[in-house]
């Protein structure tokens, strides 16, 4: 028994070995941000992935993750797609299915209430079912048959441990029972023999092979049923205590009868049709738990595991062109050499080897070999080995120093002795010789001392010698080869001359080619000089630019550059591109100015890595041109404001019309090609952003403040062998402003017009109240002038009045004195002055001192000068005498009591009381003036 076991375990150890091109994706919880368990998986019509995950429904759609809670926060144990892309999904005492809406948003409808009176306690389901139109969900009691909106419960009394599909046909295993298959929604025996006692089917369909079909148990292995003669074979004969010891929980059958199992203890292994294993895969060999919960092959037969701890990808063997195999803790891989079955890998921390291919962890380490190597040179029978510390030398008995010269680096024969090797190192060139079956150490080549890292003969046995840094050297050897005796130094600058350039020295087709990383040069001998190789400059397109190149069998080379690493086939006039591959594909993890391959034989070539190493295969399809069949697909489209205020729109619209306040746009798409390579996405905006933006991985574009107008969104995405997938075109129309849409430019054109009309009633007003000032004005003038006559007029009449009341004044007071000096002459004369003559004269005197035409003119000037003085006068004091009249018009004349007394033929005292009587009559308070008080009236 033990020597079984051991049987099979080295024979899986060899099957795992042949996996050396299948590739693994690890998915972690981190992410795609759920639960750490994943119970099942499934695919819709658009290749996106869905995973029954412990906190919902999770999805993968090529670029993104993201998760759907339950419906009421428990585990999804089971997803399946059905009719019109739906998701059902199913767990504890939860069915229903999800469902895109016109945002493509997964919407979920529970179906629950259309059935839960059937169910158990603890129903929980586990597996479900879609053929036609039907879906069968299963739990541990019963199928629940869903068609058109209503429920069939088959419920068969015993423990169903299993149900699948299998060619349109649903089969149930009931424990201890057998298998059975479901007809008219009812269980018919299919198989039921007492095989099945004690055993758990969790695998079962039928094979390439008609009537054949493949039976898998937990922990009793893999069994074959012929439906012919209804026996039941062993499967696999020599992998049954495999299986029995690592319990079979999960199955799938490949479109080309490729059996893949999925165990709880040791992961996955794939059968094919002769029972030969194809390759096994654990936690040892890249998966992330041993525990397959789920597993389902998806359109391109990758296979997705749904794992007790994450979710991986897994490609079959003829799917790729290059493994990466990582190695980190083995260092930098500088070097790398197949000899005699081991491949020797030479890293920055010593030289190791595993047999080949072997399993990708068995590396030791080769003793002594501690520290830097950076050559591992086949030559004839031995393995040359340049360290840091000397030089080794390895055939099929051991590992042999023969230089203790620091820093081997390249080492070649000489082009004709045949026993002597050349090596250059840190410091100096060194020669070994081949005697008595060995090679030995001979002699340092004197006469040179640099720093050289590739050296190659000419066809006219000069050795050429490319420094580290800096510098090319042609050197002429002795024929002893124990001195340099010619040493030429030449430069290659830059295009403009300005910068030289550091030049490494190789040979394609025996003529010697220079590479700068930017031409490949050659030696011109008939002029002694540097030139662009003009021949392979033209073939060789971009990889002119490389810097390493690798020599293969049969005319092959092997170009290294900054962007790519291509395989030609080159023969004297022509050069065939065998294979490129992007050093994007190696995660841009070469080692930094050491870039290095090394050929393993005519098909595989070892990339070294930082990290470990790559494998290529030049006659593996690289899929390279399969992005090219599809397009990404419109999952959302979100516009948003610049306050954050966002709004979603459908995707099923041609053209996405955006408001001009909701200008940023955040489209988000998905590319379910599903591989276990990278893309990204690359987009342009016709009309205001024509040339490809800068690859990006992120799934969700954001472009902000888009101007008004009509722009075309184009989308592609782009893998790591810079291929490109078909464009998705989104037409993008953002609206004007509202302030220059149609309404409000109707909203204008009326304001313009009420504006015209406003201004015209504006100007007419402006003009007739401009000739109403102007009239106005023009009266203004008139009055003006008018005033200004009745004010000439009024002060002539004053004048004239003050002239008239002044001469009145002189004459009264000339009357009045001359009645005096009569009066005086009386007294004196006595009666000698005849009484007669005397009052005669008196009379005369008095008749013109109060005359009544004096006053008619002086009341006539008077009106005139100051009209309606005496009608106010009068209509306010009504009991004004005549005489109040004259004294308020000699007061209005603001005359004194002493002048006004001639002209009323009174002395002062008398006009003083008349004054007295007229404040009365005024009614004037004691402290208020009297001629003030008639001048303010």
């Amino acid at each position: 028994m033990i020597k079984q076991v051991t049987v099979i375990l080295l024979l899986l150890h060899v099957c795992m070995l042949s996996w050396a091109n299948s590739g693994i994706l690890n998915f972690t919880k981190k992410e795609y941000r759920a639960a750490s368990q994943n119970w099942s998986v499934a695919f819709d019509s658009n290749n996106i992935a869905y995973f029954g995950n412990g906190t919902g429904l999770l999805e993968f759609d090529g670029l993104a993750w993201h998760l759907h809670p339950s419906a009421n926060n428990t585990i999804i144990r089971t997803v399946a797609k059905g009719d019109s892309n739906r998701i059902f999904t199913a767990g504890y005492r939860e069915l229903g299915y999800w469902e895109r809406d016109s945002y493509n948003t997964l919407q979920y409808q529970s179906l629950t209430s259309l059935v839960d009176s059937h169910f158990s306690s603890n129903e929980e389901f586990w597996n479900i079912l879609v053929s036609g139109d039907k879906v069968y969900f299963q739990s541990f009691s019963g199928i629940y048959i869903y068609q058109a909106g209503t429920f069939r419960v088959i419920k068969p009394g015993g423990f169903i441990n299993y149900a699948t599909t299998s060619g349109g046909d649903v089969y149930v295993a009931i424990q201890d029972r057998g298998i059975y298959k479901v007809i008219e929604n009812q269980l018919m025996p299919f198989v039921e023999t007492a095989f099945f006692v004690n055993k758990n089917v969790r695998f079962f369909a039928e094979s390439t092979k008609a009537g054949y079909f493949l039976l898998g148990t937990e922990s009793n292995g893999l069994f074959i049923y012929n439906s012919l003669n209804g026996k039941i074979t062993v499967y696999a004969a020599h992998l049954k205590n495999y299986f029995i010891e690592n319990k079979i929980n999960r199955g799938l059958l490949t479109p080309s009868g490729i059996v893949v199992l999925g165990t709880i203890l040791n992961g996955i292994i794939a059968i094919d049709t002769d029972q030969q294993l194809v390759f096994a895969h654990n936690k040892d060999d890249g998966l992330q738990s041993n525990t397959v919960l789920g597993m389902a092959q998806d359109a391109e037969e990758n296979i997705w595991l749904a794992l007790d701890r994450g979710i991986d990808f897994v490609s079959f063997p003829d799917k790729k062109a290059y493994r990466i195999v990582p190695i980190e803790k083995l260092g930098a891989v500088y070097t790398a050499a197949l000899f005699n079955g081991d491949l020797y890998i030479g890293t920055n921390q010593g030289l190791y080897k595993k047999s080949w291919p072997g399993h990708e962890t068995d590396f030791t380490l080769i003793p002594n070999t501690q520290t830097q190597v950076w050559d591992c040179k086949l030559l004839g029978d031995r393995l040359f080995v340049g360290h840091n510390s000397g030089t080794f030398v390895i055939d099929d008995q051991s590992v042999k120093m023969i230089s203790e010269q620091a820093g081997g680096y390249s080492i070649i024969p000489h082009p004709t002795q045949k026993d002597k090797l050349i090596q250059s190192t840190y410091a100096h060139l060194e020669l070994y010789s081949y005697e008595k079956g060995a090679w030995e150490f001979s002699n340092t080549i004197k006469g040179f001392n640099n720093l050289i890292r590739f050296i190659e003969f000419d066809h006219q046995n000069n050795l050429w010698a490319s420094h580290l840094y800096d510098g090319l050297y042609k050197l002429r050897l002795n024929s002893t080869l124990d001195s340099v005796v010619n040493v030429q130094a030449y430069t290659i600058h830059q295009q403009d001359a300005t910068n030289k350039i550091n030049a490494r020295v190789f040979k394609i087709e025996g003529r010697l080619v220079f590479t700068t990383g930017d031409l490949l040069y050659t030696y011109n001998d008939l002029n002694d000089s540097i030139i662009p190789y003009t021949f392979l400059n033209e073939q060789l397109g971009e990889f002119t630019s490389s810097y390493r190149i690798v020599k293969g069998p049969d005319h092959r080379y092997w170009f290294i550059s900054n962007s790519k690493i291509g395989c030609f086939e080159i023969t004297p006039g022509n050069v065939r591109l065998i294979k490129e591959y992007p050093v994007r594909l190696f995660d841009n993890l070469l080692v930094p100015h050491h870039e290095n391959l090394a050929v393993l034989d005519d098909k595989n070539v070892l990339v070294c890595l930082e990290n470990g190493y790559a494998l290529l295969n030049t006659d593996s399809s690289t899929g390279d041109d399969h992005i090219g069949k599809y397009s990404p697909w419109l999952k959302h489209v979100k516009i948003q404001n610049k306050n954050g205020k966002t709004r979603i729109l459908p995707t099923q619209n041609d053209i996405v019309t955006l408001p001009y306040n909701f200008n940023n746009i955040q489209v988000q798409y998905a590319f379910p090609i599903l591989n276990d390579e990278p893309v990204e996405l690359q987009y342009k905006i016709s009309g205001l952003q024509n040339n490809w933006s800068t690859l990006t991985d992120k799934s969700t574009l954001e472009i902000n403040r888009i101007p008004q107008g009509d722009y075309r969104l184009s989308v592609k995405v782009v893998n790591l062998w810079d291929k490109s997938s078909q464009v998705h075109h989104l037409a993008l129309r953002v609206k004007p402003p509202w302030y220059q849409s149609f309404p409000a430019l109707v909203i204008y054109a009326a304001i313009l017009l009420i504006l015209a009309f406003v201004s015209k009633k504006i100007t007419v007003r402006k003009v007739k109240l401009k000739e109403s000032h102007a009239r106005e004005e023009k009266e203004r003038e008139i009055i003006k002038l008018r005033n200004e006559n009745l004010m000439s007029e009024l002060s002539f009449k004053s004048q004239q009045l003050a002239n008239s009341t002044m001469g009145i004044i002189k004459k009264n007071e000339f009357l009045i004195s001359l009645k005096k000096k009569i009066r005086h002459q009386k007294e004196n004369l006595g009666n000698r002055y005849p009484d007669k003559y005397y009052q005669d004269l008196i009379s005369k005197i008095d008749q013109n001192i109060s005359g009544d035409d004096d006053w008619q003119l002086f009341d006539t000037n008077f009106q005139q000068a100051h009209k309606e003085f005496f009608t106010e006068m009068k209509k306010a004091y009504s009991n004004l005498t005549s005489n109040d009249l004259r004294l308020c018009a000699f007061l209005r004349m603001n005359l004194t009591s002493k002048e006004i007394a001639p002209l009323l033929g009174i002395s002062v005292r008398g006009v003083e009381n008349h004054r007295y009587r007229l404040r009365k009559k005024l009614g004037l308070a004691s402290d208020e003036n009297l001629t003030d008080y008639i001048l303010m009236k």
